[in-house]
């Protein structure tokens, strides 16, 4: 887990360092405007509220998001779903879903040069509600029905920051991450077991909700902005029945200005 934080908080921070010049239009360079967001990819899983064993398999995914900028600042309300039925284990497979609605603030901090690019920087705060559920394909009935059904969810407040590099006239680059620095977590717990809590208050070590993007984006019109690239995120808790949730996916967005 200690290799997975100090990627994510050294990207995280990257930005707030070697600033130079005075910041331009944050909605120039992060697209203004209304997202849909659709990827495909990889999930692996290890809950060990149902089973010590990893389970994986493909995971579709599907967003919403929005995006209002003013000279110095942004935010950006955003929603993503993703839900699997055929995440396995050998001949056992299970209906996995992942929500995620999150708030972001970002601020324009200036802008650096890298291999004769400028390089504009955006960090800032973050909420973020991650729900998870499982449900396990084995015969109900009994202390089956329990031992089918497994729930997280995490409020926390992450700490973000992006990365936009203009390629030319049309192309740009993204590099954006974010981490949870502090969550009130909530977990299903074995109701036999007078002293588990489900609420508990998660930091960076007993847990990690992190993600991280690479995006290129074209400017198809002026108020129509593509963009396609790579996302990795991953959700860790040991507070609990050990939990361990990582993506990977490639993803395609459409922008819309309003």
């Amino acid at each position: 887990m200690s290799r997975y934080v100090s990627i994510l908080a050294f990207i995280c921070v990257w930005a707030t360092v070697s600033v130079a010049q005075l910041p331009e239009a944050a909605g120039n360079r992060l697209g203004d405007g209304i997202s849909i967001r659709g990827g495909l990819g990889h999930l692996a899983i290890r809950d060990q509220y149902i089973s010590d064993e990893k389970y994986s398999g493909t995971l579709p995914s599907f967003g919403l998001s929005w995006l209002r900028s003013d000279t110095s600042s942004a935010y950006r309300l955003g929603m993503d779903y993703q839900s699997s039925s055929t995440i396995r284990n050998n001949n056992v497979s299970a209906q996995v879903t992942q929500t995620v609605l999150d708030l972001d603030f970002l601020h324009a901090v200036g802008r650096f040069s890298v291999l004769a690019h400028d390089v504009f920087p955006y960090v800032g705060p973050s909420a973020e509600i991650y729900l998870y559920s499982r449900q396990q394909h084995i015969a109900n009935g009994g202390n089956a029905l329990f031992n089918a059904y497994s729930f997280a969810m995490f409020f926390s407040l992450d700490v973000n920051s992006t990365l936009v590099v203009p390629l030319s006239s049309e192309f740009s680059a993204e590099v954006s991450a974010r981490l949870a620095l502090l969550a009130i977590g909530g977990r299903l717990v074995d109701f036999h077991d007078e002293n588990a809590r489900f609420f508990k208050l998660v930091s960076v070590f007993s847990g990690l909700r992190g993600q991280t993007e690479l995006l290129l984006s074209y400017a198809l019109t002026d108020v129509c902005l593509l963009k396609a690239g790579y996302r990795f995120a991953i959700c860790q808790s040991s507070s609990w029945d050990y939990l361990l949730s990582a993506s990977d996916n490639i993803v395609l967005s459409v922008t819309v200005q309003i």
